[in-house]
């Protein structure tokens, strides 16, 4: 699978030049825990997150951002990602196309198409569904398992 599947598309942001107020309120309504920051020609130049907020001096989020940011394309690999967010120990990467934010993709989004991924005992066929499917949508086999389960092919 590839990141544009499962990436969030309605980003919320922060400029750079606002307050460190602005971006808490921010993280505080929205119930998220970083903030891609843009710059006046809508390119992204860092992340803002609850950490910087609560241990970084100055006043506006330019001063508290986190810059150095590892980012992503809509083609990325899901398991790239998940190597990236693992061993980078960060719970979010920006997806970007030239510079211009086009999405983000997080731990949660990873979560949730784990959980939601079946795999066909018989022909291994993936299919995404809520619950489980009643049968492989291929070969139309029974008792699809979750693709986390270690009876599942590829297991």
């Amino acid at each position: 699978m590839k990141v544009k599947d499962v990436m969030s598309t309605d980003v919320i942001t922060v400029k750079e030049d606002q307050t460190r107020q602005q971006a808490a309120s921010l993280l505080t309504k929205h119930r998220i825990s970083g903030l891609p920051v843009v710059n006046d020609e809508g390119l992204v130049t860092g992340i803002v997150t609850e950490y910087d907020v609560i241990s970084r001096e100055g006043e506006q989020v330019k001063h508290i951002m986190t810059r150095g940011i590892i980012s992503v394309s809509a083609d990325s690999d899901l398991e790239d990602v998940r190597q990236i967010l693992v061993n980078e120990s960060i719970r979010r990467l920006p997806v970007l196309d030239q510079g211009r934010l086009v999405g983000i993709v997080s731990r949660a989004d990873l979560v949730r198409e784990a959980a939601t991924r079946w795999i066909c005992h018989v022909c291994g066929e993936i299919t995404h569904s809520e619950t489980q499917p009643e049968h492989c949508p291929r070969c139309h086999a029974r008792n699809l398992v979750a693709a986390s389960d270690p009876q599942a092919p590829g297991s």
